[in-house]
Protein backbone atom coordinates (compact mmCIF):
# COMPACT_ATOMS: atom_id res chain seq x y z
CA UNK A 1 0.00 0.00 0.00
CA UNK A 2 1.47 3.52 -0.97
CA UNK A 3 1.19 6.78 1.23
CA UNK A 4 -1.80 7.76 -0.49
CA UNK A 5 -3.92 4.80 -0.72
CA UNK A 6 -3.34 5.12 3.01
CA UNK A 7 -4.01 8.78 3.63
CA UNK A 8 -7.34 7.63 1.74
CA UNK A 9 -7.90 4.53 3.58
CA UNK A 10 -7.51 6.51 7.32
CA UNK A 11 -9.93 8.65 6.20
CA UNK A 12 -12.41 6.69 4.96
CA UNK A 13 -11.83 4.36 7.72
CA UNK A 14 -12.87 7.44 10.07
CA UNK A 15 -15.95 8.54 8.43
CA UNK A 16 -17.18 5.05 9.13
CA UNK A 17 -16.43 4.88 13.18
CA UNK A 18 -18.21 8.59 12.53
CA UNK A 19 -21.45 6.45 10.87
CA UNK A 20 -21.66 4.15 12.91
CA UNK A 21 -21.74 6.45 16.03
CA UNK A 22 -24.14 8.44 14.67
CA UNK A 23 -26.79 6.04 13.52
CA UNK A 24 -30.14 6.12 14.93
CA UNK A 25 -29.32 9.39 17.08
CA UNK A 26 -31.75 11.64 17.70
CA UNK A 27 -31.59 15.51 16.74
CA UNK A 28 -31.68 16.45 20.88
CA UNK A 29 -28.71 13.92 20.96
CA UNK A 30 -26.56 15.49 18.03
CA UNK A 31 -27.02 18.53 20.00
CA UNK A 32 -26.01 17.16 23.55
CA UNK A 33 -23.06 18.58 25.33
CA UNK A 34 -21.71 16.82 28.64
CA UNK A 35 -21.40 20.02 29.92
CA UNK A 36 -22.08 23.59 28.91
CA UNK A 37 -18.74 24.25 27.45
CA UNK A 38 -18.28 20.90 26.17
CA UNK A 39 -18.87 20.29 22.14
CA UNK A 40 -21.77 18.24 20.31
CA UNK A 41 -21.89 15.58 17.99
CA UNK A 42 -23.37 18.24 15.14
CA UNK A 43 -20.34 20.55 16.11
CA UNK A 44 -18.17 18.00 16.07
CA UNK A 45 -18.97 16.50 13.08
CA UNK A 46 -18.87 20.33 11.31
CA UNK A 47 -15.63 21.30 12.65
CA UNK A 48 -14.28 18.13 11.56
CA UNK A 49 -15.16 19.39 7.79
CA UNK A 50 -14.60 22.62 8.17
CA UNK A 51 -10.83 21.24 9.25
CA UNK A 52 -10.65 18.75 6.36
CA UNK A 53 -11.97 21.56 3.83
CA UNK A 54 -9.47 23.89 5.35
CA UNK A 55 -6.33 21.64 4.71
CA UNK A 56 -7.02 20.04 1.60
CA UNK A 57 -8.81 23.14 -0.17
CA UNK A 58 -6.78 26.48 1.62
CA UNK A 59 -3.22 24.86 2.72
CA UNK A 60 -2.91 22.30 0.12
CA UNK A 61 -4.99 23.25 -3.03
CA UNK A 62 -4.24 27.01 -2.40
CA UNK A 63 -7.54 28.03 -2.97
CA UNK A 64 -10.46 28.92 -0.65
CA UNK A 65 -12.61 26.48 1.17
CA UNK A 66 -15.51 24.94 -0.58
CA UNK A 67 -17.36 26.26 2.64
CA UNK A 68 -16.78 30.00 0.90
CA UNK A 69 -17.17 29.04 -2.59
CA UNK A 70 -20.12 26.91 -3.02
CA UNK A 71 -21.77 28.52 -0.20
CA UNK A 72 -21.92 26.69 2.35
CA UNK A 73 -21.37 29.23 5.03
CA UNK A 74 -25.35 30.08 4.17
CA UNK A 75 -26.82 26.96 4.36
CA UNK A 76 -25.01 27.06 7.88
CA UNK A 77 -26.27 30.34 8.61
CA UNK A 78 -23.12 31.19 9.55
CA UNK A 79 -19.94 33.58 8.28
CA UNK A 80 -17.70 32.26 5.68
CA UNK A 81 -14.83 31.90 8.15
CA UNK A 82 -16.26 30.26 11.00
CA UNK A 83 -14.92 26.94 11.56
CA UNK A 84 -15.12 26.39 15.02
CA UNK A 85 -11.68 26.81 15.65
CA UNK A 86 -10.55 29.76 19.00
CA UNK A 87 -14.42 29.31 19.37
CA UNK A 88 -15.31 30.48 23.31
CA UNK A 89 -18.23 29.00 25.30
CA UNK A 90 -20.72 32.11 23.85
CA UNK A 91 -19.58 31.35 20.31
CA UNK A 92 -20.30 27.63 20.66
CA UNK A 93 -23.90 28.26 22.33
CA UNK A 94 -25.08 30.45 19.30
CA UNK A 95 -23.85 28.72 16.83
CA UNK A 96 -26.68 27.37 14.82
CA UNK A 97 -27.10 23.24 14.97
CA UNK A 98 -27.68 22.15 12.01
CA UNK A 99 -29.59 19.00 10.87
CA UNK A 100 -27.74 16.06 10.19
CA UNK A 101 -28.72 15.43 6.07
CA UNK A 102 -26.92 19.01 6.12
CA UNK A 103 -24.11 18.10 8.15
CA UNK A 104 -23.18 14.74 6.08
CA UNK A 105 -23.79 16.44 2.73
CA UNK A 106 -21.32 19.40 3.55
CA UNK A 107 -18.67 16.15 4.73
CA UNK A 108 -19.16 14.31 1.32
CA UNK A 109 -19.02 17.64 -0.80
CA UNK A 110 -15.39 18.33 1.23
CA UNK A 111 -14.51 14.28 1.09
CA UNK A 112 -15.14 14.40 -2.55
CA UNK A 113 -12.71 17.56 -3.34
CA UNK A 114 -10.38 15.48 -1.11
CA UNK A 115 -10.07 12.48 -3.09
CA UNK A 116 -10.10 14.51 -5.83
CA UNK A 117 -7.04 16.00 -4.79
CA UNK A 118 -5.10 13.02 -3.33
CA UNK A 119 -5.51 11.40 -6.74
CA UNK A 120 -3.72 13.64 -8.35
CA UNK A 121 -0.65 13.08 -6.24
CA UNK A 122 2.21 11.06 -6.65
CA UNK A 123 4.54 9.71 -3.38
CA UNK A 124 7.04 12.30 -4.34
CA UNK A 125 4.74 14.92 -4.02
CA UNK A 126 4.60 14.11 -0.39
CA UNK A 127 7.94 15.34 0.00
CA UNK A 128 7.55 18.88 -1.38
CA UNK A 129 8.22 21.31 1.89
CA UNK A 130 5.72 23.91 1.49
CA UNK A 131 5.03 27.74 3.64
CA UNK A 132 1.86 26.85 5.30
CA UNK A 133 1.63 30.36 7.11
CA UNK A 134 2.28 29.80 10.76
CA UNK A 135 4.70 26.54 9.70
CA UNK A 136 6.68 25.01 7.18
CA UNK A 137 6.64 21.42 6.31
CA UNK A 138 5.65 18.85 3.76
CA UNK A 139 2.71 17.70 1.60
CA UNK A 140 2.93 14.21 3.75
CA UNK A 141 3.26 16.03 6.89
CA UNK A 142 0.15 17.94 6.52
CA UNK A 143 -1.83 14.61 5.35
CA UNK A 144 -1.03 13.19 8.36
CA UNK A 145 -1.50 16.21 10.69
CA UNK A 146 -5.20 15.78 8.77
CA UNK A 147 -5.47 12.14 9.43
CA UNK A 148 -4.49 12.67 12.91
CA UNK A 149 -6.82 15.72 13.62
CA UNK A 150 -10.01 13.47 11.68
CA UNK A 151 -9.04 10.41 13.81
CA UNK A 152 -9.25 13.41 16.75
CA UNK A 153 -12.70 14.34 16.22
CA UNK A 154 -13.99 11.21 15.32
CA UNK A 155 -13.05 9.40 18.53
CA UNK A 156 -14.52 12.33 20.60
CA UNK A 157 -17.80 11.63 18.63
CA UNK A 158 -17.64 8.24 19.58
CA UNK A 159 -16.77 9.24 23.08
CA UNK A 160 -19.84 11.66 23.60
CA UNK A 161 -22.08 9.13 21.79
CA UNK A 162 -20.96 6.74 24.60
CA UNK A 163 -21.71 9.26 27.46
CA UNK A 164 -25.38 9.13 26.34
CA UNK A 165 -25.69 5.67 25.51
CA UNK A 166 -23.18 3.25 27.06
CA UNK A 167 -20.60 0.65 25.75
CA UNK A 168 -21.59 -0.42 22.50
CA UNK A 169 -19.76 -3.20 21.09
CA UNK A 170 -17.59 -1.20 18.09
CA UNK A 171 -17.75 -2.17 14.49
CA UNK A 172 -14.56 -4.17 13.62
CA UNK A 173 -12.65 -2.29 10.71
CA UNK A 174 -12.84 -4.27 7.73
CA UNK A 175 -9.67 -4.55 5.20
CA UNK A 176 -10.34 -2.84 1.94
CA UNK A 177 -10.02 -5.93 -1.00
Amino acid sequence: MNAIVLVISSLEENTGYVEDAIKKLTPDELSWSPKPHSNTIAFLMWHLARVEDFWINSLLKGGKHIYETEGWYQKFNTSPEDSGIFFDVAKLKAWPVPSLSLLKEYAAAVRKTTLAYLKTLDEKQLDVHRDFGWMKGTVGWALSHLVSEVGEHSGQIGYIKGIMKGIENPPLPQPKK
